[in-house]
C-alpha cells in the first residue's frame, strides 16, 4: 500500500512500555511490514527496553504519566507530562504523516491517540484484556475500531462511533514460532517457569521459593527453576534455593521467554493478557495469580478463559502463601497425565490469525 503521496503507507502504533502492550504491537509491526508498510513507535522511556527487537522505521518517546495519582501537586505534575507528551505526537503526526494509528493502551496511548484526532488521522485501539483499560475507554468512543482479544470486553463506553471487533490477542513471530509445541515429557526432569511481570516478581521472590523448598527432597532434585527476579533479590532468592538443593537460573529479564517456554512443563504467572495468550498459544499448564491491583479486576478476567478451558489453576493474591502454593504444586508435578491435559486444554483457546484479522482492519480503514 502507498500514500498519497508515493510513499509506502506509514502505521502509527502506540503503546505502554510493559509486555501486556509492547508484545500485542509488536507483533501487528511485524504483520504490517510484512505487507510493505513502515510503522512508527509511540512508547515511553520504559517501553525503549523493547526498542531493540521492536521492528520500527523510527520510534518516538512519549511523556506520559498515570493521571489518577493522588495530590494536587501530582496530579499537575501528571497533567503537564501529557500536554508535553501530546505536543511531541503532534510534531511527528505533521512531520510523518501517518495513514491511520493504533493505540494499545497504556499512558504513551493517551497522548498519542488524541493526538491523532487532532490530526484527523484514522484511529483505533486494541484491548488485550477482558476489561478495556482507562486509556483506551477514554480514547475509544471516537476511535474507527474497537479491537478486543477475548469473547467478553467489558466497560466498552456507551455510544461507540467505530466497529467493534473480536480478534483475538496478536502474539509476537517468536511466539508463534513455537505454538503448539510438543509437550515435553514430564515423568523426569521438570522444567518450572516463575515470571511476574513488571509488579509481580517480588511477591514471587517471596512466595515461590519457599513452597518448593517445602516439596519432598525427591521432588526438589527433579526441578529445574527459571524465575524472573529483581536484582536486589536476587541473592536472597538464591539462597533460599541453593540451602534446598534445587538448580535455578534467576535474572530480571529474559530475552529468550520462548525458548524457555517451550521447555517449560509447568507456568506460575500473573494473568496479564499477553501471558494467557501466549500459554494458549504455545500450550503450556499454569498456575495464574491475577495482580490485586490491577484496575477493574482484569487480570482475574483474564485468567478466568484459560482456568475455564481447563487449562490453569488459580490462587487470588490474598490466598498466595507458600503453603497454599507448595500443596498445590505437589499435586501438579507428581501428576504427568494432568498436567498433559492442561497442556491440551489451554490450546484450544490459542487465538488464530489474530495479527492478520487485526493487519485486514487497519488496511480497510487507513487513509
Amino acid at each position: 500500500m502507498v500514500d498519497i503521496e508515493g510513499r509506502r503507507a506509514l502505521i502509527a502504533l502506540a503503546a505502554g512500555g510493559t509486555g501486556g502492550h509492547m508484545f500485542p504491537a509488536e507483533s501487528l509491526a511485524e504483520e504490517m511490514k510484512r505487507r510493505g508498510w513502515r510503522v512508527l513507535l509511540f512508547t515511553d522511556e520504559r517501553g525503549m527496553r523493547f526498542g531493540e527487537s521492536f521492528p520500527a522505521d523510527e520510534i518516538v518517546t512519549l511523556q506520559a504519566a498515570n493521571p489518577n495519582v493522588p495530590g494536587a501537586i501530582a496530579k499537575a505534575s501528571a497533567a503537564l507530562a501529557m500536554t508535553g507528551g501530546m505536543i511531541t505526537a503532534l510534531q511527528a503526526y505533521r512531520k510523518h504523516k501517518p495513514s491511520i494509528a493504533v493505540g494499545f493502551g497504556g499512558y504513551p496511548s493517551a497522548p498519542a491517540m488524541v493526538g491523532a484526532r487532532i490530526m484527523k488521522v484514522p484511529y483505533g485501539v486494541h484491548e488485550q484484556n477482558a476489561v478495556i483499560g482507562r486509556v483506551n475507554r477514554l480514547v475509544a468512543p471516537q476511535a474507527s475500531f474497537v479491537a478486543h482479544a477475548f469473547p467478553m470486553l467489558e466497560r466498552l463506553p456507551i455510544g461507540m462511533k467505530g466497529e467493534v471487533i473480536e480478534t483475538g490477542n496478536p502474539v509476537r513471530d517468536a511466539i508463534r514460532a513455537v505454538a503448539s509445541s510438543p509437550y515435553p515429557d514430564a515423568t523426569g526432569r521438570l522444567n518450572l517457569l516463575v515470571f511476574g511481570g513488571s509488579q509481580g516478581a517480588s511477591l514471587f521472590s517471596r512466595i515461590v521459593p519457599d513452597a518448593l523448598a517445602a516439596l519432598p527432597e525427591e521432588l526438589r532434585q527433579r526441578l529445574s527453576v527459571t524465575q524472573q527476579v529483581r536484582d536486589e533479590e536476587k541473592e536472597q532468592v538464591a539462597a533460599t534455593y541453593q540451602g534446598a538443593g534445587i538448580e535455578a537460573d534467576l535474572a530480571p529479564f529474559f530475552k529468550d521467554i520462548p525458548d524457555r517456554l517451550t521447555a517449560a512443563h509447568l507456568v506460575i504467572a500473573r494473568s496479564g493478557a499477553s501471558s494467557v495468550t501466549e500459554l494458549a498459544t504455545v500450550g503450556r499448564p499454569s498456575i495464574l495469580v491475577p495482580l490485586g491491583i490491577a484496575m477493574d479486576d482484569h487480570q482475574t478476567g483474564n485468567a478466568s478463559v484459560l482456568v475455564g478451558a481447563g487449562g490453569a489453576d488459580m490462587i487470588p493474591e490474598g490466598k498466595f502463601k507458600a503453603e497454599t502454593l507448595s500443596t498445590r504444586l505437589a499435586e501438579l508435578l507428581t501428576d504427568p497425565g494432568r498436567l498433559a491435559q492442561m497442556a491440551a486444554a489451554a490450546s484450544t483457546i490459542a487465538p488464530e490469525q489474530a495479527v492478520s484479522r487485526l493487519a485486514d482492519i487497519v488496511t480497510r480503514l487507513a487513509r
